[in-house]
C-alpha cells in the first residue's frame, strides 16, 4: 500500500471512530436531556405511608433529603405522611390519584405488599414501579417493662394488649395470626397514626406492647433498648446479634399451613423499606428515578446520616422487589385465603377508597 493511501485508510478509520462515539454521545444525550428538562424547577414528593416519629418516616426523609442531588435536573424533594390502615391508603393513592409522571416517589408499609391477596383494595403491587428497597429489617413483638406476662408462654394464659396502626401493618397483622394458631391472647387497639404513636401509646399506658422493627426502637427510641423500657419476647426476618437469642417465630409455629402463612406474612421482611412510583409513568422517568435511587445507596452524606440517626442500610435492587412480589402472589390461594379469614378480611367487601 503507497503512503498516501494508508494515511488515507487510517483517517477514514479515524474519523468513522470519533463519528460512532459522537453518534453514542448524541444518542445518551438525547436519552438524558428529556428527563432533566422535566425534573428541573419540578418539585418531587416522597410519600410515607405513616405519621412522623418512627423509622418510617426516618426512612422516607433519608431519601428525601439525598435523592434530589441524584436525579437528573436536581429538581427540590419534599416529604408528605399519609398514613392510614397500615399503608393501605397510600399505596391506594398512588395507584389511582398520584400523578403519574415521576414527581411521585413512595415509601410502601411491607405488610401491605399482600394485602390485595386478602381483600378488596385499589392497588395492585405487580403494577407498581419498583426502585428498590433501602433495608430489610429485624422485626420484633415486645412489651413494656413492667408487663408480667413478657413470654409467648404466658401470653396463652394471659391478656396483652397490643397496639397496631392498621390492617396493612406487621404490627397488626402477625399478633392477630398468633392468636389464631398458637392460641395468644393479644388483644389488638388499632388505629394509631404509625410507630411513634404507639410508642407514645406504651408510654402512656395506653397498650402493654407492640410489634416493631429492631432499628425502629434504635432510630425513634434507643433509650427504650438501652435502659431495658421494652423486653422483646420474639423475632421474625433477618437476624440481628442484639436478639439471637431471642425466640424466633419460624420456631414457635408448628404445622405445614401454618408455616406456608407465617411465609406469606414474611413477604414483607423481604421487601423491607422498599420505595416505586405509579404505575403509567413514563418508561423514561422510571429509568431515570430507578438510576438515581441506586445511587443513593452508595451516596456517603446518605449513609452518614442513617448512621447518625441509628437505622441500618440493608440495601436490595429494584429487581429483588419484583421478585418478591411476583412469588407472593404465586402462593397457594388455599393459603392466601386462610390467613385471609384469620386476620379478619373479606375479598367480597366493597374496595377501600
Amino acid at each position: 500500500m503507497k503512503p498516501k493511501t494508508a494515511r488515507r485508510t487510517y483517517m477514514t478509520n479515524t474519523s468513522l471512530k470519533i463519528g460512532a462515539i459522537a453518534a453514542t454521545a448524541l444518542a445518551v444525550a438525547t436519552i438524558a436531556t428529556p428527563a432533566a428538562a422535566f425534573f428541573e424547577g419540578k418539585t418531587v414528593t416522597v410519600i410515607v405511608p405513616s405519621g412522623s416519629g418512627g423509622t418510617f418516616h426516618l426512612y422516607g426523609q433519608l431519601v428525601q433529603r439525598h435523592i434530589g442531588k441524584h436525579l437528573p435536573g436536581k429538581p427540590n424533594v419534599v416529604v408528605q405522611n399519609r398514613p392510614g390502615a397500615g399503608g393501605v391508603k397510600a399505596a391506594n393513592y398512588m395507584a389511582q390519584a398520584a400523578p403519574k409522571d415521576g414527581t411521585v416517589i413512595a415509601e410502601i408499609n411491607p405488610g401491605s405488599v399482600i394485602i390485595p391477596l386478602m381483600r378488596k383494595v385499589r392497588f395492585d403491587p405487580r403494577a407498581f414501579n419498583w426502585i428498590g428497597t433501602l433495608s430489610v429489617r429485624t422485626y420484633t413483638l415486645g412489651v413494656w417493662h413492667d408487663v408480667k406476662a413478657n413470654t409467648i408462654d404466658k401470653q396463652r394464659k394471659t391478656q396483652v394488649i397490643m397496639g397496631a396502626s392498621g390492617v396493612g401493618s406487621l404490627n397488626f397483622q402477625l399478633p392477630t395470626f398468633l392468636n389464631a394458631v398458637i392460641g395468644t391472647k393479644y388483644k389488638l387497639i388499632k388505629g394509631y397514626k404509625g410507630g411513634g404513636a404507639i410508642n407514645l401509646a406504651m408510654e402512656r399506658g395506653e397498650v402493654q406492647g407492640r410489634g416493631n422493627f429492631y432499628s425502629g426502637y434504635l432510630g425513634a427510641k434507643p433509650y427504650w433498648l438501652r435502659d431495658k423500657k421494652v423486653q422483646i419476647f420474639a423475632t421474625i426476618g433477618p437476624v440481628r446479634p442484639e436478639v439471637k437469642n431471642v425466640p424466633r417465630l419460624r420456631d414457635v409455629v408448628k404445622g405445614e399451613m401454618n408455616q406456608k402463612m407465617l411465609g406469606l406474612l414474611e413477604v414483607g421482611f423481604n421487601i423491607g423499606q422498599a420505595f416505586y412510583v405509579p404505575p403509567g409513568t413514563p418508561k423514561a422517568r422510571v429509568a431515570a428515578i430507578r438510576k438515581a435511587f441506586t445511587s443513593l445507596l452508595q451516596d456517603k452524606e446518605m449513609l452518614a446520616e442513617a448512621a447518625k440517626r441509628k437505622v441500618p442500610v440493608n440495601s436490595r435492587p429494584w429487581q429483588d422487589n419484583v421478585k418478591v412480589v411476583n412469588a407472593a402472589f404465586g402462593v397457594d390461594k388455599a393459603v392466601s385465603r386462610k390467613l385471609a379469614k384469620i386476620l379478619g378480611f373479606d375479598k367480597s367487601k366493597k374496595k377501600k377508597k
